[in-house]
């Protein structure tokens, strides 16, 4: 499509008009009016309506469909629309660019070819802009704008055609143009410089005396300097200056951006500064020599926080480093992600370094985190324009115009402030190159390319400090007079800074508003809704670096949003795409240089993991569900859960399956792999976080078997709540889907986790309701494990608990299910224990223990060994508490250790600290009491770090039978009343009557 705004506004497709309605036309006339600009919606309501009425933001709305239906693409961006043409598209764009080149081809000394870029410019010109549409009157100034651009070309191009010496035609031309606008002294002085030159200088001193009366009597002044001087000349018949030489008196750059360069001269910039440094123009352009002002020390920081509040060590650390003394000026670079400060840093470090760099503090932002990060060359005009430089004598080029920079801050203190920085090409050309300066630059994403620069990541502040900025802004005295509201606030806003202030900002603006209201607020809806005050808006300030990403790097971010856990690696990034690791590399780092996450650590497996801020996890949640479909988003779940799966079941096999009948395909168990664990250990929040996400979007069988396959890691490393929140999540879905098999599934296994964590009362009903259900299905083999649950439960009742365990035994044996074989014997074992029938649990752990390794021809239909190592270590122990029982310490002991020694590899911290336990008790039954004593001081320490009290109890109760031994029955007591008071009666009956004994017998003792 074709766009003209230089006259009335028009859309051609194709060489065929577009109609459009009035307002629609109007609200497209704003975007061509402001090319490439991002207009906000209360800025287009302003430019279309002099009064808007109340329906004005829904017929925006309307208007900008409008224009998308006819073919316009209206891109919605942060804060506002956006309209992109190319310039060939656009005829003020096109104006531009033709003007522009003319001016450099006049600067070239190619009049010829400047003389036809003129001509092709201000032939585009049709009119006034946008002279056929409703605009309101904050346009005219633009449309002012738009007029002065066209008049300073019109008079650029008069000047080229007075050097080519097209005197005649100028006449012609001028003539009406001073009749129109009386006033221009510009215009009057080229008609009188054209006439001259045509040979008419009776009638050059007449448009003298014309436009002297004009001035006199419209505006009572006389005539300027230059029309002055232009008439004394006339008077002495002397040509004011050669044809060859001529310019826009008064009109600094016309002729272009280095007007004062020609051929041979652009590069070379010695031929625009003078020995001090200032600049001087070159008789060659045809501008007489003069010498700017040397400047002096300028200071351009936005203002310090009157009371900037914490940062303390990164504000000494930064200081130190751009204090400098090297032979290289230094150079600090501070990124960290958007929202976490910094450029409040950096301006409050810069303050605190004025006095060491007394010639100036020079401030640029850089917009590196928008769509369209300022162009080095432009940034460099914008400071040289600072330090004095005229624009005339600006060099176009990049390396010209960084050297006349370089030359201006030679040997001077200047530190440089460079905010929002892209990348390091954008950052290189604006460095003083002698050592007196400094470069402080912020930036989203770290730039290790920038030699010789140091790197410093940010991050949000510590708690204390995250407290005092939000106290700092809301009242110190409000904050403290509500503790807990002011801590769930700052919580919630994840300590970052920009959401902190304006939480803060919130509250000042509300003074009968209790913090309670907010924090309840940011608690139970998306706080980024909360999140925003005035201008200050975490959620725009997310939205623009957003927009700055490629479109892979986008997507990569939303489907980061998919997944709430504090850190992912590529292969979670990777299935969500539905591509290798290696092809989101570069959408990953892209994210990092964008400040969008982090990439700087490594996890339990050595992998690099990619963390994001709560806060922008919550926002690449939002775009997940907003601008990828449902079926994409089904899509990405359904793959990356299914990896999890294969993953996840991969690196669990050196531990048991879990307490349910196991899916097809399960593969054998393997002896301890440390590679494995610790990968488990890395990716546990993100595999629940995955299988509780699949189980949301209606992906029942493919999250159920995610949470089989990592249960067995999570209990056994002692994860319970994870586990047990995970499968509770599932079998709900489950049930909601009306998937009764993947439901009793889920919920036997987390009664086989509450079990583990010693809460069998809380679950005995629901293992008899699983029996049911099982039955009623005929599911079988779900209702044996859900008989050997009940088995467990039922520790006040040990007769029936044995014949219910020996019962799903025989099932499992039938079944071929080694693994409820071997839960099964395990249990069973246990009872005996309880029974005081220590001889028959022997038989059975050595049965169960020669299956665990392998070597057991139980029964044709147990067809495959299962080598899990932590039945292995549990049998061990088991074993070793038979034979301590029976009076056999020493035999004890070896199992024991070996029970200890499996358990570390296996890194099963349960397993390792109860033989651990175990094994102190043999030693104090052989006299080693110290020993003894020190190995349960240490099992102390190892079951409190674990909040295991049951385990505290047990410590004490071998405490106490040491003390006994010893002949101190009074500390004998006091350990058995410790252990009394840490058990739970409801929970385990058989240790609180032992328990209870046991301080009965040492009160009879002492009488």
């Amino acid at each position: 499509m074709d766009f003209t705004i230089l006259g009335p506004v028009r859309v051609l497709d194709e060489g065929r008009p577009i109609r459009l309605a009035a307002r629609a036309r109007a609200v497209l006339g704003v975007f061509l009016l402001h090319p490439g600009t991002v207009l906000s919606r209360d800025r287009l309501i302003a430019s279309v309506w002099d009064d808007p009425p109340r329906s004005a933001v829904p017929n925006l709305q309307q208007y900008v469909t409008a224009l998308r239906r006819a073919g316009i693409g209206v891109e919605s961006a942060p804060y506002g629309y956006l309209l992109r043409l190319e310039p060939d598209r656009l005829d003020l764009l096109t104006f531009d660019e033709a003007a522009h080149r003319a001016r450099l081809e006049a600067a070239r000394g190619d009049l010829a070819a400047a003389h036809r870029l003129f001509g092709r410019a201000l032939a585009l010109w049709r009119g006034r802009p946008a002279e056929d549409v409703p605009l309101a009157a904050t346009v005219q100034a633009r449309i002012a704008e738009l007029e002065e651009r066209r008049e300073n070309a019109r008079l650029a191009w008069i000047d080229v055609r007075l050097r080519l010496g097209l005197h005649d035609e100028l006449v012609g031309e001028l003539a009406p143009l001073v009749d129109s606008a009386p006033l221009n002294e510009r215009l009057w002085h080229r008609l009188m410089l054209a006439l001259h030159r045509a040979g008419r200088r009776a009638e050059a001193l007449e448009a003298y005396r014309r436009a002297r009366s004009t001035l006199v009597a419209e505006l009572g002044i006389e005539p300027g300097h230059d029309l002055r001087t232009l008439h004394t000349a006339l008077l002495n018949d002397a040509d004011p200056m050669p044809s060859s030489t001529v310019r826009a008196v008064g009109e600094v750059g016309e002729l272009g951006g280095a007007a004062g360069r020609r051929e041979g001269v652009s590069s070379a910039v010695g031929h625009v500064l003078g020995e001090d440094g200032g600049v001087v123009r070159s008789r060659d352009a045809g501008v007489s020599l003069s010498r700017e002002p040397a400047w002096a020390g300028v200071c351009l920081l936005p203002a310090d926080i009157a009371e900037f509040v914490g940062r303390e060590r990164e504000s000494a650390e930064l200081v130190a480093a751009l204090k400098g003394g090297g032979g290289a000026p230094p150079i600090v670079t501070v990124s960290g992600q958007p929202g976490v400060g910094k450029s409040t840093l950096a301006v409050h470090v810069a303050h605190r370094l004025r006095e060491r760099y007394p010639d100036g503090q020079l401030f640029v932002r850089l917009a590196g985190a928008s769509a369209a990060p300022r162009d080095a060359s432009d940034l460099l005009a914008e400071l040289l324009r600072v330090l004095g430089v005229d624009f005339a004598a600006l060099p176009t080029g990049v390396e010209e115009r960084a050297a006349v920079y370089r030359a201006r801050l030679a040997d001077r203190a200047v530190l440089v402030l460079l905010d929002d920085a892209a990348a390091e090409d954008q950052v290189q050309p604006l460095i003083p190159g002698t050592p007196r300066s400094a470069v402080l630059v912020t930036s989203r994403g770290p730039l290790p390319a920038l030699p010789g620069a140091t790197s410093y990541a940010l991050d949000v502040p510590p708690l204390a400090d995250a407290r005092d900025l939000l106290a700092g802004v809301a009242g110190a005295e409000r904050m403290a007079g509500d503790p807990e509201a002011a801590e769930a606030i700052v919580r919630s806003c994840g300590r970052l800074p920009l959401a902190l202030r304006i939480a803060g900002a919130r509250l000042a603006t509300r003074p009968a508003w209790p913090p309670a209201e907010l924090a309840r607020r940011l608690r139970t809806a998306s706080p980024l809704n909360e999140l925003r005050s005035g201008p200050l808006d975490v959620r725009a300030t997310f939205e623009a670096s957003y927009a700055a990403l490629s479109e892979p790097a986008r997507r990569a971010f939303r489907l980061l949003g998919s997944v709430p856990a504090d850190g992912v690696a590529a292969w979670t990034v990777a299935a969500l795409a539905g591509v290798s690791a290696h092809d989101v590399d570069a959408s990953l780092e892209e994210l990092a240089a964008a400040g969008l996450i982090t990439a700087g650590d490594a996890d339990a497996a050595a992998s690099p993991r990619y963390r994001m801020h709560d806060l922008l996890r919550g926002f690449a949640g939002e775009l997940f569900a907003t601008e990828e479909s449902a079926r994409s988003r089904t899509a990405a779940l359904r793959r990356a859960t299914a990896e999890a799966c294969a993953r996840t079941t991969e690196a669990a096999r050196e531990l048991p399956p879990a307490f349910a009948p196991p899916p097809p395909g399960l593969p054998a168990r393997t002896p301890p792999c440390p590679e494995g664990g610790a990968w488990l250990a890395a990716e546990r929040a993100v595999l629940v976080a995955l299988a509780v996400a699949a189980a949301r979007a209606g992906l029942v069988r493919e999250a159920a078997l995610l949470a089989q396959a990592l249960a067995p890691f999570l209990i056994v490393r002692g994860f319970h709540d994870d586990a047990v929140r995970l499968l509770g999540m599932v079998a709900e879905a489950a049930a909601e889907a009306g998937d009764t098999a993947t439901e009793i599934r889920m919920r036997l296994i987390r009664g086989d986790a509450e079990v583990d964590r010693r809460r069998a009362g809380a679950v005995a009903e629901e293992f008899r309701l699983l029996l049911a259900r099982g039955s009623e299905t005929g599911d079988r083999h779900a209702a044996a494990y859900a008989l050997l649950g009940i088995a467990a439960t039922l520790e006040s009742d040990l007769g029936s608990a044995l014949a219910a365990a020996t019962m799903a035994a025989e099932r499992f044996e039938t079944l071929g299910d080694e693994h409820g074989l071997l839960a099964a014997w395990t249990e069973i074992a246990g009872i005996q224990f309880y029974l005081s029938r220590y001889d028959a649990a022997a038989a059975t752990l050595r049965r169960a223990l020669a299956m665990a390794e392998g070597h057991s021809a139980v029964h044709s239909a147990v067809h495959r060994a299962v080598h899990s190592a932590v039945h292995r270590a549990r049998f061990l122990r088991s074993l070793g508490i038979a034979c301590y029982e029976t009076g056999r310490a020493d035999e004890a002991i070896g199992h024991y250790r070996a029970a200890i020694d499996l358990s570390r590899e296996l890194r099963w911290s349960y397993g390792e600290r109860v033989a651990l336990r175990r094994l102190a008790q043999a030693e104090a039954a052989l006299g080693h009491y110290d020993t003894a004593v020190a190995r349960l001081a240490r099992c102390a320490e190892m079951f409190e770090d674990a909040g295991d009290t049951q385990g505290q109890a047990m410590v004490a109760y071998t405490l106490g039978e040491i003390s006994r031994r010893r002949g101190d029955e009074r500390a004998a007591l006091e350990h058995f009343t410790a252990c009394l008071d840490r058990l739970d009666p409801l929970n385990e009956p058989v240790w609180t009557a032992r328990a209870r004994d046991q301080v009965a017998r040492s009160r009879a003792a002492l009488g």
